[in-house]
């Protein structure tokens, strides 16, 4: 499974045009009192897809790097007792079953590298490369760099695995840190972005004939069409703003 690419199943993808469609229409009822600008914007909002899916990668990665943060955790505590990398990673099937379900990523992964180790006799430092290359984690792949460069010195693994552990970890932590804070203000963001159109839902469900000269004159559209382009540049820039690369 290569961790850096997603491709959405059916059901993902008629749940995501399910919602942007429903979205759509809402919109056009708000804005615009018509069906037919309604199907223009859901129409328009099916080109976010790669949004989504860029959403769906970020929230997978997170959840890959919160699991490898635990592996790491018994890597290191099995290395330190004289195993191999090849047998570090087997013991951890057992450490982490009772944690993890035979589902999650880090269990598959466990049990792909054993297999390869085993069965394909493949070098464990390579078994491990292959993970470390598909999961997209840059420190996975730091991790693998210890390992190889160990390995070709003859340096103690033991102890450079520890400590290289510890610091990866460390670093994990205060990724997740920054990216809890960034989740929220994202969240904060697009509550803020969106409550003008929810004002406008308000006062159309509970004041109808209030809106009534929004839909009836040009100029009524026109303001319509300007208040919606300028949430849609504010949401914009706000999701652009808070994108920091962490």
């Amino acid at each position: 499974m290569d961790y850096r690419k997603l491709e959405l199943s059916f059901h993902e993808k008629a749940g995501f045009r399910a919602a942007v469609i429903s979205t759509g229409m809402m919109i056009g009822w708000a804005f615009y009192d018509s069906v037919i600008a309604g199907l223009a914007a859901g129409i328009a909002l099916m080109m976010t897809e790669n949004m989504y899916k860029k959403g769906m990668l970020e929230k997978r990665k997170r959840r890959l790097l919160s699991q490898f943060k635990d592996l790491l955790y018994s890597i290191s505590s099995f290395v330190s007792t004289g195993r191999s990398l090849g047998q570090a990673l087997e013991e951890s099937i057992d450490f982490w079953r009772g944690t993890y379900d035979d589902q999650d990523y880090i269990m598959r992964e466990l049990k792909q590298m054993t297999k390869n180790i085993k069965e394909s006799n493949m070098p464990d430092v390579d078994s491990f490369d292959d993970f470390a290359k598909r999961s997209g984690l840059e420190d996975a792949e730091d991790f693998v760099m210890v390992c190889k460069t160990c390995k070709a010195t003859g340096a103690d693994f033991s102890k450079a695995a520890e400590r290289s552990a510890g610091i990866i970890e460390d670093k994990i932590d205060i990724e997740r840190e920054l990216s809890s804070i960034m989740v929220q203000k994202r969240f904060e963001g697009r509550v803020i972005a969106s409550s003008p159109f929810g004002l406008i839902l308000m006062i159309k469900i509970l004041s109808p004939d209030y809106m009534a000269p929004l839909y009836e004159t040009t100029l009524g559209r026109a303001v319509s069409t300007i208040s919606l382009v300028l949430m849609a540049a504010g949401l914009t820039v706000m999701e652009r703003v808070i994108q920091i690369e962490i």
